[in-house]
């Protein structure tokens, strides 16, 4: 008897989904708010395409693209029978690094990003100090250049460098009044000026 009522439910549920896809076809996907991201890409990454049934796209088709480095933000809405509208927020590239990626905004990493960074370009030796790397950026918007190494970090100006041991001497002295000068070297016990 059970095994009868299981496969009546098999059945019914079987008719229902048919019958869903000629009844409520997708039959518009609209995706909205892309800048980097190509839409066939974006698609199909979420597996969404006209013809499927519309009552079962469900918002767990959004976990491949919250898995995407460059998008901060996804949203799924039906707004009626038949249309499915993705709005997407992508991350924009701020830092270029060397190896063609730049950082968003947020310190997340984005591959292939470095042609699309406004920001000052980024050097270094040694594991990446995201969080220092970008708040310099924040305090130095005029910078060139940013670069790290195990020994401080560099704030390649116009005409100076700066260099700290430390990225907090160098935020403190982006609030201070600045001395002028080619390099100038910042120190937990003064400041050194050189022509």
């Amino acid at each position: 008897m059970a095994f009868m009522r299981a496969i009546l439910a098999f059945l019914l549920l079987a008719t229902l989904y048919v019958a869903s896809l000629v009844v409520f076809p997708v039959e518009e996907v609209a995706v909205e708010g892309l800048n980097h991201l190509k839409e066939a890409e974006v698609l199909a990454k979420a597996r969404l395409h006209p013809g499927e049934a519309w009552l079962w796209v469900f918002p767990s088709r959004l976990t491949p693209l919250h898995q995407d480095p460059w998008i901060a933000e996804a949203r799924l809405e039906k707004p009626r029978p038949g249309v499915v509208r993705l709005l997407l927020w992508e991350r924009r590239p701020f830092l270029p690094l060397p190896d063609g990626s730049a950082l968003a905004e947020d310190g997340t990493l984005l591959p292939g990003g470095a042609p699309l960074a406004e920001g000052p370009r980024v050097e270094g030796k040694g594991p990446l100090p995201t969080k220092d790397l970008l708040d310099l950026a924040w305090a130095y918007p005029e910078a060139k250049a940013l670069r790290y190494t195990p020994a401080g970090f560099w704030v390649e100006l116009g005409e100076s460098t700066l260099f700290a041991p430390e990225a907090r001497l160098l935020l403190e002295y982006a609030q201070a009044e600045r001395v002028l000068g080619s390099r100038v070297y910042l120190y937990p016990w003064g400041v050194s000026v050189g022509p």
